[in-house]
């Protein structure tokens, strides 16, 4: 008896392995495809605006900003740029994090977020360390790791990750930038950040250019 329980806890043994080994690769291959796939279960759509200095505030209360008179102002010295965003998918613990890149230059740079509204009011801009991961995962976010990009510039407006929701975002371009006529030229990350701050997944939204 003493032999064949050896045995026989050997064999437990080996399958409890065996099976936590199995459960991690299919966790991993699980996030892989997270990673990878994890925004096509959400339609987002982008309307953009290049405003002058003095018609930032219309034009955000144009795209749905209700007391953007009060809560928004453009800046003669740094080019604005008002988006509007709209999407629908499956409602999500957590929120989403929108970030706006400059294809211009190359890695594509970080455009500041200058603020936002959503049903729930006013939003400011966010950034943390966990968003470091986006730089590693996709190429087409080089540009938000922070030795790549200015630390005050790196940010993106948080919004409440509905089921459908709107947000209205206004971004600065910068006063060392050159003067932007096509919005085309930039591109929305669309970023689900999940209740512990970690990072999902995220969209590449390309922003058409002005009707």
């Amino acid at each position: 008896m003493g032999r064949h329980g050896a045995r026989l806890r050997w064999v437990v043994a080996l399958v409890s392995v065996t099976v936590a080994v199995l459960a991690t690769v299919d966790r991993f291959v699980e996030r892989e495809r997270e990673w990878a796939h994890g925004g096509e279960q959400v339609a987002v759509t982008v309307e953009a605006r290049l405003p002058e200095p003095e018609r930032v505030s219309g034009a955000a209360a144009t795209l749905g900003w209700p007391d953007a008179q009060n809560q928004v102002r453009g800046d003669p010295e740094n080019q604005s740029v008002v988006l509007r965003l709209r999407w629908s998918g499956p409602s999500r613990a957590g929120r989403y994090q929108v970030i706006l890149l400059d294809t211009r230059e190359t890695p594509a740079r970080v455009v500041r977020p200058y603020g936002g509204w959503d049903a729930a009011g006013h939003i400011g801009r966010s950034w943390a360390d966990a968003y470091e991961a986006l730089s590693e995962r996709y190429g087409w976010l080089a540009g938000t790791a922070a030795d790549t990009a200015d630390p005050a510039d790196l940010g993106g407006v948080p919004t409440r990750a509905v089921g459908d929701g709107s947000l209205v975002a206004v971004f600065r371009l910068g006063q060392d930038a050159l003067p932007l006529t096509d919005p085309s030229r930039l591109v929305v990350a669309f970023c689900y950040v999940d209740v512990d701050g970690e990072v999902r997944w995220a969209k590449r939204v390309p922003v058409p250019a002005a009707p």
